[in-house]
């Protein structure tokens, strides 16, 4: 049997590895064949440590930690608390239950499934629990130590893992994986012996990979609700990300994923996510480890180009730079070499936009401008791409017959014949034609403002329909108003237009492998009320809160008002929690100051309420929000008041009379 003695390992004074940040370390060992991954947090003097072991010929792998011990559930940050009778010192929190996984030669997760203890035994002097690990699996488990020495002067451990407000536990959308989390406890569906992996089985190979992506999207979610609620859990997690996207960066600068092939491919949208991160932690807290992994990553990216007639070009993937890596490609595609681009670039269109933002907010945080001229010729190749609109007799008409395949199921059943026909002319025959058409018409930018993702992918993309809308707001706010910002805001019009015109976000709704671009959706139209203030774009925002919840998915990171790129730290506002979940607020904080929308999704009115506990929104008798009823699928605007000469604030309503949706 392996015997693992828990207090011993969260006390080892193992090497550091050298991952570390100011006030944080990381440390990786092996003990008697188990492969150990601790994170030191000085400022909480809290720990957290990973264990993976592998099958034994000596039996079973044993975990004990020495002490008296009450086991409770965390009804509030999910997982289960390890509280000492003595109630002296440190607790313990095991965020999930330990798992057993089978892993690749490049650790992608090809298989996990749960374990149950073959013994467990809690007693005055210990807890302990065996497990047999078959072979050919690991056996995976986080344990964290979090000292409770300093809880009689703030907010105990205890109080933060067994409470919740509401906003701690609504489901917050996860970009890559396309899942949500619900709770801190659900960060662990991804932070994975001490790295970052997408929490879904990854098309086509069905396996988990790591995913700088899904780890900005949970750092957005620490950050916001490390601001709403004080807790110092939060802020550990934050650290934790990083410390775990800082481990995984290559001398080179890049991160390879192995997605789609053997060949360990490198992704680049997942990429900019780890620039995302690191810049947002680097404008919180600047730090040269940071800016170092900052400069590496940002090199790589600026690596990531094909040189066009027109400019340069960002890549999707390190398969598009050689005709070797091509033939592993995993989607049917064709050649060109249109604007003298190299035949297997596809001119995809979101991993170009994203690669600009990634090294303009690389630019923004660190001053480095280095890669402004590489950007300036991708913003040149973007305009050249998009002024492209040939054969418009001919795109038109397939554009309208495509749609109907948009519509939803209801308003397609009732098309007379006549449309019903064209429509199956649509998904028979021009769909699987679509990129060999603009092969030979080559453009991206469509009639009535849709626009294709890339020139030479096979299929219709309308799925990435709102991450154009989320990527070229983006876009616009780096842009200043003489440089073609003008030009920019008529594209983000025209794609916001087609989506409420085509219908295709009522399609998105009602279908399982699309619903989750309604979270890209309404991210993008959160963008364009943060720039237009417009009412249009508010009740086009508020809808798409309502489709989300109905879809049963997650609320977008940013709509918590917690990303870096758009609210740097000096300009971020607490996003408020409602007393009731059927309440989502969104923090539409801009430079006039904090402003909220708050929609109620239920189908019923609801009074708006928020937790009593708020600094921001004191909920007692004479604050006016105390009075307001927000109607059933309704929503409104409220922006706090000073109340009086003290920093105490009340809620006013800005908007009091909802509108309804």
């Amino acid at each position: 049997m392996t015997h693992l003695n828990l207090i011993e390992c969260f006390n080892t004074p193992a090497d550091a590895s050298p991952v570390r940040l100011d006030g944080a370390t990381r440390r990786e060992w092996t003990d008697d064949g188990v492969e150990l991954v601790r994170d030191d947090f000085d400022s909480e003097r809290s720990q957290c440590l990973f264990i993976r072991a592998q099958a034994s010929s000596l039996g079973p792998f044993r975990l004990q930690l020495v002490g008296g011990y009450a086991l409770r559930r965390c009804l509030g940050l999910g997982g289960w608390l390890l509280d000492p009778l003595s109630r002296t010192g440190a607790v313990f929190w095991s965020p999930r239950a330990p798992i057993l996984r089978k892993l690749d030669a490049l650790g992608r997760i090809t298989a996990e499934m749960p374990v149950s203890p073959a013994d467990f035994a809690m007693g005055s002097e210990a807890a302990a629990a065996s497990f047999d690990i078959p072979e050919g699996y690991i056996l995976d488990w986080a344990l964290w130590r979090l000292d409770s020495r300093d809880d009689s002067s703030r907010l105990g451990w205890r109080d933060e893992l067994m409470t919740a407000k509401t906003l701690e536990s609504q489901a917050f959308f996860v970009y890559a994986s396309h899942t949500s989390v619900q709770s801190a406890a659900d960060f662990y569906q991804h932070l994975i012996h001490g790295k970052a992996y997408g929490a879904c089985w990854a098309w086509p190979k069905q396996r988990k990979i790591c995913d700088e992506l899904d780890a900005l999207s949970l750092h957005m979610v620490a950050t916001g609700l490390s601001r709403s609620t004080g807790k110092r859990l939060y802020h550990l997690l934050r650290r934790q990300l990083v410390l775990s996207v800082l481990a995984r960066q290559d001398l080179d600068g890049g991160f390879r994923h192995g997605e789609w092939t053997e060949q360990y491919e490198s992704h680049n949208r997942l990429i900019n996510g780890a620039v995302q991160l690191l810049a947002s932690e680097h404008a919180e807290s600047p730090e040269p480890a940071l800016a170092d992994a900052l400069q590496r990553a940002a090199t790589f990216i600026a690596s990531q180009v094909d040189q066009t007639a027109v400019g340069a070009w960002f890549l999707h993937d390190s398969l598009e730079k050689s005709e070797e890596g091509m033939r592993h490609y995993p989607l049917g595609w064709a050649r060109s070499d249109w604007l003298g681009k190299s035949p297997t670039n596809l001119l995809i269109l979101n991993t170009h936009l994203d690669c600009m933002l990634a090294l303009k907010r690389f630019e923004a945080v660190t001053g480095d401008a280095s890669h402004a001229g590489l950007v300036a010729s991708g913003v040149g190749a973007l305009q050249a791409v998009l002024a492209a609109r040939p054969a418009q007799w001919l795109f038109t008409p397939l554009l309208r017959i495509i749609e109907l395949s948009l519509l939803p199921k209801a308003a397609q059943e009732r098309l007379p014949f006549a449309k019903r026909a064209l429509k199956r002319i649509g998904w028979k025959y021009v769909i699987p034609r679509w990129h060999l058409i603009r092969k030979r018409f080559p453009r991206l930018l469509m009639p009535d403002g849709y626009i294709e993702r890339s020139l030479a992918q096979g299929d219709f993309v309308h799925r990435y329909h709102g991450v154009h809308l989320m990527d070229f707001e983006r876009l616009i706010s780096t842009i200043p108003a003489h440089s073609g910002a003008a030009e920019l805001a008529a594209i983000s019009d025209g794609l916001a237009d087609f989506g409420v015109r085509s219908q295709v976000t009522l399609h998105w709704k009602e279908s399982a492998a699309s619903k989750d671009s309604l979270a890209f959706w309404a991210e993008g139209l959160y963008r364009r009320c943060l720039r237009t203030g417009s009412e249009t774009d508010r009740q086009l925002l508020a809808t798409a809160v309502l489709d989300l919840s109905d879809a049963g998915l997650g609320f977008p990171p940013s709509l918590l008002g917690a990303n870096g790129e758009i609210h740097p730290p000096a300009g971020a506002h607490a996003t408020p929690s409602p007393v009731d979940p059927r309440l989502r607020v969104v923090n539409l904080t801009d430079r006039n100051g904090p402003s909220f929308m708050v929609i109620n999704t239920a189908e019923a009115p609801l009074p708006l309420v928020f937790d009593r506990q708020e600094a921001m929104f004191a909920a007692d008798a004479r604050s006016p929000m105390q009075s307001v009823q927000i109607p059933a699928r309704a929503w409104t605007m409220c922006t706090p008041a000073v109340a009086h000469p003290t920093q105490t604030t009340q809620a006013s309503a800005a908007h009091s009379n909802a509108t309804t949706l």
